[in-house]
């Protein structure tokens, strides 16, 4: 079995992308390596379905009266149903393929997630550590007020309080870092390798482009996904055993005897050429058609509703980034600016003594908040873009 290393185009895993944890991720995964060991049973059923049964020979000794007989059945119904069973063995193939690229679709979805989870809790404990060294700075500010006389006791405290308080979410941040990167190692399949010990994640620019329409969308994904090609075979691998089923009513085998004419059992030979044929009277075999028929309902049904939940889980997934990039643009261009300017004055005039430790505890407070929900905000514009792009069954260009 071979060792998780890095694919082709990966030079290094301590600054990953979204690009370069996907190529890891179907390079390594070892889930979505089993999963193609499928194909290979697929392709083995294949070459069952191609195979003829051997002929059978039968040898009767020439004891007492009865002369020599040798008898060699040639299975001809299976060689008639071959045709039949080749081409719904190669519509499990290609159906079985289509899924697999369906789940890489999958595999690469869970590993653009856990980036995205894994950079945005990067972001946060980078916030925190700025947040910590601001509270630091304030606290000392107001013991300095207070050693001066210019404030009471208590907001020397309080403000020793806050940045202890900072150190906690800190501490709280760079945990969840940890556990985020853990998840992501996971789904790289990098999890026991020492490749996955130093693995981390690159910033790079949010993709801030509209989707297309919904109807765009809708037709992209019905002609790219596999997941609606497999179900057209299945539909097609259904209605191909139907005919195999009605053709198994009939059960022949060619036949062909020798027999001795000779006084002793001895030569000359005659040979005596046949067929051996079940008379469909009694078994039409209607449980394998039946079977057939109903396989090709349900495969009818399936198609049919996944096409419905692809409408939807793109209808969804665009409302969701849509709505997801008009809150960060109206968060991060008209809301973050006032706050961040609030936070500057407040703390300004406070190291000035023109303001109480309280104005500058609920602005800091507010622009901290600030900070942390415009990283938010972009890993969930990321996650919509990754959904989105799982549903479509690929990345969309610019409209």
């Amino acid at each position: 079995m071979r060792e998780p290393s890095l694919p082709p185009g990966v030079r290094d895993v301590h600054a990953l992308d979204e690009d370069g944890a996907v190529a890891l991720a179907l390079w390594n995964n070892a889930g979505f390596g089993a999963e193609l060991a499928q194909l290979g049973t697929s392709r083995a059923d294949l070459a069952d379905a191609g195979a003829l049964p051997n002929p059978m020979f039968s040898f009767l000794l020439p004891i007492g009266p009865r002369q020599l007989e040798t008898t060699l059945l040639f299975p001809l119904a299976a060689l008639i149903q071959r045709p039949f069973r080749i081409d719904a063995a190669k519509l499990d193939v290609e159906r079985t393929a289509r899924g697999l690229v369906q789940r890489g679709l999958d595999v690469a979805r869970d590993a653009r997630l856990a980036w995205i989870d894994a950079h945005a809790a990067k972001a946060r404990m980078e916030a925190r550590e700025e947040l910590l060294r601001t509270w630091q700075n304030v606290a000392k500010v107001a013991r300095a007020r207070h050693e001066d006389g210019e404030t009471a006791p208590l907001e020397a405290l309080a403000a020793d309080a806050d940045a202890r308080d900072a150190e906690d979410q800190l501490e709280r941040a760079k945990t969840d870092f940890a556990m985020t990167t853990a998840r992501l190692r996971l789904a790289l399949g990098l999890a026991e390798s020492p490749l996955g010990q130093g693995i981390g994640t690159v910033s790079s620019a949010v993709d801030e482009r509209m989707a297309l329409d919904e109807e765009a969308l809708v037709k992209l994904a019905l002609a790219a996904r596999p997941d609606v090609r497999a179900a057209e075979i299945s539909t097609e691998a259904a209605g191909a055993r139907i005919g195999w089923e009605k053709s198994r009513v009939f059960t022949m085998l060619g036949r062909f005897d020798v027999k001795p004419l000779g006084s002793q059992g001895g030569p000359p030979l005659l040979p005596l050429p046949g067929a051996q044929l079940d008379i469909p009277i009694f078994n039409w075999n209607p449980g394998g058609i039946g079977r057939a028929e109903a396989e090709l309902v349900m495969a009818t049904l399936r198609y049919r509703q996944l096409r419905q939940t692809i409408t939807t889980d793109i209808r969804v997934a665009r409302l969701e980034l849509t709505q997801a990039l008009a809150s960060l643009h109206r968060f991060r261009d008209e809301v973050l600016p006032l706050l961040e300017r609030a936070s500057t004055i407040a703390l300004r005039s406070f190291e000035a003594g023109a303001e109480s430790y309280v104005v500058v505890l609920e602005a800091m407070r507010r622009v901290g908040e600030a900070r942390l929900r415009k990283i938010d905000l972009e890993a969930a514009v990321r996650r919509a873009r990754a959904h989105l792009d799982r549903h479509v069954g690929r990345r969309q260009d610019a409209p």
